[in-house]
């Protein structure tokens, strides 16, 4: 009688599984982790992430760059933007303190550097009305953080740092600095993106729900919230009739930031098929009254040109509307609701 001895695993597979198992670790590496290929692809690493715009962090300043004293608090403010004629990318910055004075500016700019293969950057400005400048090279990038080597110049001192930027949401990003080789803590800062049209709004508080009955009996019911990470302020619109029952949606207006034009702008949307673009003129305050005032211009029933000034006065309880200049095609009209004030009140929660 014979006994079957237990399978030993061919030599040969083993060795097989094993160098696929370290092929797979490595290959999983740097997918993970990998320099950019070409300056079109470290562009559109960038703009997937939403890097153009303005962002915004506060704190207290460290002893680590030569022409910044430690111990201030700040606000430090950087614009970026994707310059299409060049291909490159660019940055300005600004680190102010609470009482004004201008701590540290400067630019920079991303390009490709065809010798190394990878994207090179140069920045410069004044630390303390003291100039200085230098030069970073892209070390690697994954999925959401990209390190940077950054040698920089100032006050007769040359200093090299490492530096990584880290996208943890839509709109917030965390910055790492630390100068190379040191075993102290890196500064670490948490970007927010600028979001002006919310703070331009403030003070106003139109988000909450805006009641009114129209003289028919009927009533209009308006929802006012964020949207689209808190750069859309959304009104929506929904009737009711005098005779009771469903609440229907009749219009959308939103409020949005026109980067190209500076300016708050505006859509209103109904369910006639109107479509009508404006942008803001003036925000004001006086006492617990808020005034908008904004220009409107465009289609209104079916193929009318239709403008006007509109003056929206805000108080903690109630939205009142009203129109200057009403016009269809150019010529001044006296629309049925236009001549008079419109308001709304908050409703109670």
């Amino acid at each position: 009688m014979w006994r079957r001895l237990p399978r030993v695993p061919n030599q040969e597979v083993v060795l097989f599984t094993h160098l696929l198992s370290f092929s797979l670790v490595v290959s999983a590496s740097a997918a993970a982790e990998s320099l950019p290929s070409s300056m079109e692809e470290f562009v559109n690493w960038n703009l997937d992430r939403g890097v153009c715009g303005q962002w915004q962090t506060s704190g207290v300043t460290k002893d680590m760059w030569a022409g910044v004293p430690s111990g201030l608090e700040y606000t430090h403010t950087m614009s970026s933007k994707f310059d299409v004629d060049t291909g490159r990318l660019v940055d300005h910055g600004q680190m102010q303190a609470e009482d004004g004075t201008i701590i540290s500016t400067g630019s920079g700019v991303m390009t490709w550097d065809e010798e190394r293969g990878t994207v090179v950057g140069t920045f410069s400005g004044f630390d303390m009305g003291k100039p200085f400048h230098g030069s970073s090279v892209l070390t690697s990038a994954t999925d959401d953080t990209l390190t940077w080597e950054y040698t920089e110049m100032s006050r007769g001192e040359t200093t090299t740092y490492v530096h990584s930027t880290k996208y943890t949401g839509r709109n917030t990003r965390e910055n790492s600095f630390q100068v190379k080789g040191s075993s102290d803590a890196p500064w670490v800062t948490i970007d927010r993106r600028v979001k002006p049209t919310k703070a331009m709004l403030a003070d106003a508080g139109l988000p909450g729900t805006w009641m009114s009955t129209n003289p028919d009996g009927s009533r209009s019911r308006t929802v006012v919230s964020w949207a689209a990470g808190e750069h859309v302020l959304k009104y929506e619109r929904f009737e009711q009739a005098a005779s009771g029952g469903e609440w229907t949606s009749s219009s959308l207006f939103v409020w949005y930031w026109d980067a190209h034009h500076d300016h708050i702008a505006t859509m209103y949307l109904d369910d006639h098929g109107t479509v009508i673009h404006g942008s803001v003129e003036s925000i004001s305050k006086s006492g617990d009254t808020v005034t908008i005032i904004s220009n409107h211009e465009g289609n209104r029933y079916h193929d009318l040109t239709m403008s006007t000034q509109a003056k929206q006065m805000v108080t903690p309880n109630s939205i009142t509307n009203s129109w200057t200049g009403m016009s269809l095609n150019g010529k001044r009209h006296k629309l049925s609701w236009s001549e008079g004030s419109y308001t709304t009140q908050r409703a109670k929660k």
